[in-house]
């Protein structure tokens, strides 16, 4: 596969520590056979950069360390290859992640053990569903989500299931797109018009009109929305937090000073039409 060598020889380039030339062919190839249809050449790419390479879990890491202490225990729930939390781990956080796919989960043991060989692969990335993980009762300081609850079906279990496993005080960061916002779908990458997440075949017929293959869509993906999640995580007992800085963006009495301080910081976060769920969410201190 041509494109695969050129995919390999860019990989290299980039940070020759990260990657083996084995690796590179072998992920490629298993990016094509589980996007075919749905992502191009150029998606693909760019999921390798991004999620296979550091580019974004740097952004991630800058994320959780400006809050989290040294030492604290985080898990990265659909940790894919491993990137986000090598990074954290680098950066003096605990983290550990948990990934449903066994193929991403040994690529990330892999690079592990020759990035850190001072860590475990086997305790550190664990492959199954996280929904049925035996994590015990509040023994985590975060759990993130990165991408990765718009292919979780049942959000509001998993939502839970992160309640359970965190200290007081612990936070759950989120990252997802909005399907609710006119934005390009975001693995597809063609226009989307947010009454398709009403209806699923409608969505796939949309998709086929556009030249591509909805089988992904129909099997992975489950269109998650700001409000939603909002008021998942209201219902679950979470204070809802802006990730830039950790400012309180529930809507609430004690909030109202800050409300009427800044309506638009607000507006702008609990806006139904946000282009992104972006957010941090904190169990109080005074719950278990």
């Amino acid at each position: 596969m041509g494109y695969a060598v050129e995919m390999r020889k860019q990989a290299i380039e980039v940070d020759a520590r990260h990657y083996v030339e084995e690796d590179v062919d072998e992920v490629v190839e298993y990016l094509y056979n589980i996007y075919k249809g749905a992502f191009t050449e150029k998606s693909i790419r760019q999921h390798f950069d991004n999620y296979i390479g550091f580019s974004y879990a740097e952004y991630t890491t800058a994320v959780v360390t400006a809050h989290l202490p040294r030492g604290s225990k985080l898990l990265d729930i659909g940790c894919g290859f491993g990137s986000t939390v090598i990074a954290a781990r680098n950066a003096g956080i605990d983290a550990t992640g948990i990934e449903i796919a066994p193929f991403e989960v040994n690529f990330a043991q892999r690079r592990l053990a020759r990035m850190r060989p001072q860590d475990d692969p086997q305790l550190v990335f664990k492959q199954g569903d996280a929904t049925k993980l035996d994590q015990p009762d509040t023994s985590l300081d975060a759990v993130t989500f990165w991408n990765v609850l718009e292919h979780i079906e049942d959000c509001e279990a998993m939502l839970k299931a992160a309640w359970r496993m965190l200290k007081p005080g612990g936070r759950v960061y989120i990252e997802c797109p909005n399907y609710a916002a006119h934005r390009l779908e975001a693995h597809y990458h063609v226009p989307w018009d947010p009454e398709l997440r009403h209806d699923r075949e409608k969505a796939a017929d949309y998709l086929r009109s556009q030249g591509r293959d909805p089988a992904y869509f129909l099997t992975s993906i489950f269109c998650r929305t700001n409000e939603e999640v909002l008021s998942i995580l209201k219902g679950i007992g979470f204070e809802p937090l802006d990730i830039a800085d950790e400012m309180s963006m529930a809507l609430t009495f004690r909030n109202l000073p800050a409300m009427l301080l800044q309506p638009m910081r607000f507006r702008k976060f609990h806006h139904p039409a946000r282009e992104s769920i972006t957010l941090v969410a904190r169990k109080p201190a005074n719950r278990m």
